[in-house]
């Protein structure tokens, strides 16, 4: 069972927040205009009480008694005929001077009762409890009549309102004020659906071309990549998903040149020895010593390359073991020099240093530093011609101290030196070959620098001579 897409659960969510809102909302609203309005109409029902009351306190002032109130209350209560005609044209006051000015409001009400002062009931629009005596908490709860400032009676009236009961008209309106919520709250929630249709969608779209981009790369096409438009996250993790992707192309592209390097490395020293073996074998060369020190020093280039490409890939693996020890660089590089001075005298080369005394000891692998010396003086005595210099020096430079190897030698045209430090480059890849020379010995000396925690660079002028030169922390 396949999992629905990341677009289809953000819209179903949605709707459910949607929905779940819209209902939440109606409820909380139908309960707070249900009570609301109960309120509302209590309150208007007490008012009318309240009016009802000062009327019948005004009836008794006149009269001094309540004599005639059950037939006047039973009148009102039930208005028929041309009785009720003339209140309702003669602005609703009977002949007793009581206003009803809401009858409606009488005939909605189930029950009338009028106690008096004793709490005897005196009239009942019921006409069934009169001179019985009210419990205390229906006096309690009814309306206080008076006359005069005095308490002549009580005005109890049963109806739904009093009960929480809406009339029929109240839950009409209730019901209207419902469904125009439902209504409001469905439009809201489609034209809600429709906006977070459209933004899933602008989230999505990106996401479905980048996990696109990711298919094709993990299936081996480098060239894949994604659309980015804007600067938002998704933006950034598609400009880093196609920078991580020119990176990957550059890897491979660097790997397969690597391969192919190595294969043509291996192949010439390997022809070499097979094709003299061949010729000691058939006869053509002699088997004399000069053949086995020919065929001993292509074996020797053969196992200084496998030996170069060990340490490449020990340091880009990040596993170069480091030997650190306070070292004086001062005895280092002249130890170097002297060990250099017997091949430069043979090439008629002059070989020099320039070494100050007062720098610290540093925190280095003296093997390590001292390879990178042997690299690089190696490769300027290949590079120079006879009569000229090279020299060695080692400064200060802030924080870091700076060995510079400096020639007279041909140089470097501009268009090499960004390649200087990439495995198999050369210069003149004849006669380095020729020379015992792996091609990845600048590579090397990059890797040991940098792992010391310095840095390396060239500079150099064609017909001129090279300088190269390495930092180390001190």
């Amino acid at each position: 069972m396949t999992r629905p897409s990341l677009f289809v659960r953000l819209m179903g969510a949605f709707a459910l927040v949607i929905v779940v809102g819209i209902v939440v909302i109606a409820v909380i609203a139908n309960q707070a205009t249900t009570n609301e309005l109960r309120q509302f109409m209590f309150q208007g029902e007490m008012v009318r009480m309240q009016d009802f009351a000062n009327q019948l306190g005004a009836y008794y002032r006149a009269r001094g008694s309540w004599d005639g109130i059950q037939t006047t209350l039973t009148r009102g209560a039930n208005p028929s005929g041309d009785t009720m005609g003339g209140m309702m044209q003669g602005g609703m006051m009977d002949d007793e001077g009581i206003n009803w000015m809401n009858s409606q409001w009488m005939m909605g009400a189930s029950r009338v009762l009028i106690a008096d002062a004793r709490g005897i009931v005196v009239a009942d629009s019921a006409n069934r409890q009169l001179g019985a005596r009210l419990a205390s908490t229906a006096l309690t709860n009814g309306t206080p009549i008076r006359a005069d400032g005095q308490s002549v009676g009580t005005l109890v009236v049963e109806s739904d309102m009093m009960s929480g009961i809406l009339d029929p008209a109240s839950q009409q309106f209730l019901n209207q004020v419902n469904r125009s919520l439902l209504l409001g709250g469905s439009l809201a929630g489609l034209i809600a659906l429709v906006l977070g249709f459209i933004l899933f969608r602008q989230i999505t779209a990106p996401l479905n071309a980048l996990a696109t981009a990711s298919d094709k790369i993990a299936t081996g096409d480098l060239t894949a990549r994604a659309s980015v438009r804007g600067e938002d996250e998704i933006a950034r993790v598609g400009r880093s998903f196609n920078a991580m992707a020119d990176n990957l192309a550059r890897s491979e592209t660097a790997r397969r040149n690597m391969l192919a390097d190595i294969a043509h490395e291996l192949r010439n020293p390997i022809g070499v020895i097979q094709s003299h073996l061949e010729a000691m074998q058939d006869g053509v060369f002699p088997l004399d010593q000069d053949q086995v020190d020919s065929l001993h020093e292509e074996t020797l280039l053969l196992s200084r390359l496998v030996g170069d490409l060990r340490e490449l890939a020990l340091a880009d693996a990040g596993q170069l073991a480091l030997n650190r020890t306070p070292t004086d660089l001062r005895p280092l590089i002249e130890r170097i020099v002297n060990a250099f001075q017997a091949q430069a005298n043979e090439r008629e080369i002059t070989l020099t240093a320039s070494v100050p005394e007062n720098l610290p000891p540093l925190n280095i692998d003296a093997q390590r530093i001292e390879q990178v010396l042997r690299n690089l003086l190696s490769n300027a005595l290949r590079h120079t011609s006879s009569n000229g210099t090279i020299t060695v020096r080692l400064m200060r430079e802030k924080n870091s101290a700076r060995v510079e190897v400096r020639d007279t030698g041909t140089g470097i045209a501009p268009e090499g030196l960004p390649h200087v430090f990439e495995r198999f480059w050369r210069g003149d890849k004849a006669r380095s070959r020729t020379q015992g020379s792996t091609g990845l010995g600048l590579a090397i000396a990059k890797q040991l620098v940098e792992a010391h925690g310095g840095q390396i660079g060239v500079e150099s002028n064609v017909g001129k001579g090279t300088t190269f030169w390495f930092t180390l922390p001190i």
